[in-house]
């Protein structure tokens, strides 16, 4: 499985992530404000906001590579990429 999150997908990720943590987690209203800071940062079409975006895509890909369960074949028997590590 393969997900790459475009730089607009990732935005709008960060969005809905960093707005729960502002109205939900209670932060103080200065961590809130660090939040919202770090938000503003990173709007769309910010170098800030590619570089999250990457950052995004290699985390959910070094994810998604560890709980995958692959068969590999070799000489007449399939072992689990997870018993070969």
């Amino acid at each position: 499985m393969q997900v790459i999150l475009d730089p607009d997908e990732a935005w709008s990720l960060m969005t809905l992530i960093t707005g729960y943590a502002i109205d939900k987690s209670g932060v103080s209203q200065d961590g809130k404000q660090r939040i919202r800071r770090w938000r503003t940062d990173r709007a769309v079409g910010t170098v800030e906001m590619d570089d999250l975006a990457v950052g995004m895509n290699k985390a959910i890909g070094s994810y998604l590579d560890d709980r995958t369960n692959r068969q590999i074949r070799g000489k007449g028997r399939f072992a689990s990429t997870k018993d070969s590590r």
